[in-house]
């Protein structure tokens, strides 16, 4: 890690490159033994999930690095673990690796999205074919990759480029992918999930599955996505969980933790740094989130601050919580301080994320950490709490309005909309923004996720009387909010929202809102409960500004 007498080398924040990383004069604790492990596991296919921002993209990259055939690496991996480990040097950049990496397809739309995905594997696949076309490879085996190149496209890519590789190196292929579930924790909240699922089905299995030129298959990402759903038709796929691990290769240890606080003169903050970002339980090991400790030894003049809340977009955490109405008491003991048990499946269902499914999510996800665990006939029963200060300002920034608003200010809200009034709903809603949404919340670049559920906040009281359902598949798509009566003769609503940057098109974005209700039919469900009457809201939010209107 660290050698005594020197001075801490620099902290490098945000950085993804392990080449980068180790050619500076920057701070680099070791995690080579990850590459000693995947390549001494039997299993060709390997997924590792852990929380976001716990290195897994800078571990793949070291990866990359240490098996690709290309300039002599000797020099960066020389004085780390795996360099003492004669079967990892065996490997040493003796293979082609294809490196795609998923994490940042987060479009609002599926075309979009699936032209993203697409350009991804198109920029991996040209940068091997600058080199296969001048390999010798038989041109029937270059024929399927110029197919793609020209512009027609294939989910099926990855077997052909695996051959082709094989075939001009004589050693089987390295496929690494990175925040394979990126993608598709979007896609739910966006509404797309299905063909998003279907697009990786075909891709993972074509690229996993009866592979003959595959070596290794490693794949990272927050959740383990349920096999009936994601991994249909693999069997080959080996999950190294959070919950049972006999050493930890992500993150940083406690021991690591000390270590660094010592050497960059932080000993005296040590207790107020472990309130703010003390370890998750992975595998029975205390494990720190690494962003946060680096950017705590990279601003060291500055107060302990949320580093993982503000880090990346919380919109599908908070959208499941604020759904989950009847979660409530679990969540008020948690936000005080207490622990819940509750049975974990690390087969998460996106397709059923609420209810149970939900704390499995948070605990893999980093939201929750495991206190204990313990097995009741096949179940996992885990006890869990808020990990940390830092991550607890996400809870209690997702239920300000519980905590703070307080029922008198949010049943006039409840009021104005069942009974339909646009110009009141728009008056309370933009007090509550004012009130409750800081301006980092609502940056040009948060998206309509963020108000969605701020919404649905404000909602969740509501479920004595009425169904809140989100994102539900309706008529011809998917209704953003509908408050759906228990009985009939209660009046329903049909909220769609809309964000936009610019201010001035508020009110014609707030009409397209309406009139996509009505030509989508959003309402037929509202119709089947027997709803009377039945109001549709179309409301566009800009910054903490907003506009409803009614039909």
């Amino acid at each position: 890690m660290l050698k005594a007498g020197r001075a801490p080398p620099r902290v490098l924040i945000g950085n993804s490159d392990f080449l980068i990383q180790r050619e500076g004069d920057t701070l680099y604790v070791d995690k080579s033994d990850f590459i000693s492990e995947v390549l001494s596991r039997p299993a060709q296919v390997q997924l590792y999930p852990r929380p976001r921002r716990f290195g897994k993209t800078l571990s793949m990259s070291m990866l990359r690095y240490f098996l690709e055939i290309g300039p002599d690496r000797s020099g960066i991996f020389s004085d780390l673990a795996v360099w003492q480990n004669p079967l990892a040097r065996q490997h040493f950049q003796k293979h082609a690796v294809i490196f795609l990496s998923f994490r940042d397809v987060k479009p609002s739309r599926w075309d979009q999205a699936e032209r993203l995905l697409e350009d991804v594997v198109r920029e991996e696949l040209r940068r091997h074919l600058a080199e296969l076309r001048g390999s010798g490879v038989a041109p029937h085996l270059l024929q399927p990759l110029d197919e793609v190149d020209k512009g027609i496209f294939s989910g099926r890519i990855l077997a052909p480029l695996c051959t082709a590789l094989y075939a001009a190196t004589g050693q089987r292929v390295v496929l690494l992918i990175d925040e394979y579930d990126a993608p598709l924790l979007h896609a739910w909240t966006a509404g797309y999930y299905d063909q998003m699922a279907d697009w990786f089905r075909v891709f993972l299995t074509a690229g996993l599955k009866d592979n003959s030129a595959l070596f290794r298959g490693v794949l990272t990402g927050i959740l383990r996505v349920a096999k009936e759903s994601m991994f249909s038709g693999l069997n080959n796929v080996e999950v190294y969980s959070l919950l049972a691990r006999e050493r930890e290769l992500f993150g940083f240890t406690e021991a690591e933790v000390d270590t660094l606080l010592h050497q960059y003169g932080r000993d005296a903050q040590a207790e107020e740094i472990r309130r703010w970002y003390n370890g998750y339980r992975f595998g029975g090991l205390t494990v720190y989130n690494p962003w946060s400790i680096l950017h705590v030894l990279h601003k060291p003049q500055e107060p302990l601050t949320p580093y993982w809340l503000n880090s990346s977009d919380n919109a599908l955490v908070r959208q499941l919580l604020l759904e989950s109405a009847d979660l409530q008491p679990e969540i008020t003991t948690l936000l005080q301080g207490g622990t819940i048990e509750q049975v974990i499946d690390e087969n998460v269902t996106l397709r059923d994320l609420r209810g149970g499914n939900i704390w499995s999510m948070l605990l893999f996800s980093g939201y929750l950490r495991a206190v204990s665990q313990r097995k009741e006939s096949t179940k996992t029963l885990v006890t869990m709490a808020i990990p940390n200060q830092d991550v607890e300002g996400i809870w209690r920034d997702t239920f300000s309005v519980w905590l703070e608003a307080g029922t008198e200010k949010i049943e006039p809200l409840h009021r104005a909309l069942l009974s339909g009034n646009a110009d009141k709903v728009q008056e309370l809603l933009q007090k509550l923004l004012f009130r409750h949404v800081s301006s980092h919340d609502v940056k040009e670049t948060q998206d309509e996720a963020f108000y969605h559920a701020f919404v649905l906040g404000l909602l969740v009281t509501l479920e004595n009387s009425h169904a809140v359902r989100s994102n539900r598949e309706v008529g011809i798509g998917r209704a953003d909010v509908q408050l759906i009566p228990k009985r009939p003769g209660l009046p329903g609503v049909v909220l769609e929202f809309k964000r936009k940057s610019d201010k001035r098109t508020l009110v014609y974005h707030a009409g397209a809102a309406l009139r996509q209700i009505s030509a989508q039919g959003y309402c037929a469900e509202l119709e089947a409960a027997g709803a009377t009457p039945i109001h549709r809201l179309g409301v566009s939010f800009s910054g903490k500004e907003v506009v409803v209107r009614s039909k």
